[in-house]
């Protein structure tokens, strides 16, 4: 008979949860076992989002490359429904729910796992990632670059805010403003693109009031500001 290679008390701490075996640090006292399993815990979930986030990526750019803008456009319209209307749909309407809709929102950016620069003014709030935890990282990591390379999406259209050489991951957040805008009548968060993607830091801005949210926001994904 072979050699064991785990005993059973080992298989049977590898068959628990992670966030399980954090919460027994904790109420055992321990520290600094505890900050250990939660860096595990954390570095696992990056692991995971990584994998989505290149898979989604790599999905993207088949579709773009083998049938076109047009389809590409078609596919992220439906693919970014899926996920976001229905958290669109969860989210209060009333205007005095606006504060709740923002903690949802960055409570939500949180999966990215980078921290956040958020900042209020009279008119919006502006909230960054420091880095961008999805679309910068992929820029930095170079995976827009090489034999390998993701799509960049080469003309100037409402999928890429008008830029030429967009990366087409980043064009699912034209999707999120157009079905928001179909839906509602006005986006509930629009994006600023940095001036260099993935060195700089892209803004997402939640208006105060929708009907200040500017004109361009609209005319750059095609669509009409309401009246």
């Amino acid at each position: 008979m072979a050699e064991r290679f785990f005993t059973d008390d080992e298989l049977r701490q590898m068959e628990r949860r992670t966030v399980d075996r954090l919460t027994d640090a904790i109420e055992a006292g321990d520290a600094t076992k505890a900050k250990k399993i939660a860096q595990r815990m954390y570095n696992e979930f990056l692991s995971m989002h990584d994998l989505y986030r290149n898979w989604i990526t790599a999905t993207l750019s088949e579709v773009g490359r083998r049938y076109g803008d047009q389809a590409l456009d078609d596919v992220m319209l439906e693919g970014v429904r899926a996920w976001w209307k229905p958290i669109l749909d969860s989210m209060p309407k009333d205007a005095a729910s606006l504060p709740a809709k923002i903690k949802m929102f960055a409570a939500g950016l949180h999966g990215h796992l980078q921290p956040l620069e958020i900042i209020e003014d009279d008119e919006k709030i502006t909230v960054k990632m420091c880095p961008c935890g999805s679309g910068g990282r992929l820029i930095q990591e170079g995976k827009y670059e090489g034999p390998d390379a993701f799509l960049t999406i080469e003309k100037p259209q409402p999928m890429t805010y008008g830029c030429s050489n967009y990366p087409v991951y980043c064009a699912h957040e034209y999707a999120m403003e157009k079905i928001d805008i179909e839906e509602n009548g006005h986006p509930f968060v629009v994006v600023e693109p940095a001036a260099k993607l993935g060195k700089d830091h892209c803004s997402l801005i939640v208006y105060k009031n929708p009907k200040e949210i500017p004109l361009k926001f609209y005319t750059r994904i095609g669509l009409e500001k309401p009246a």
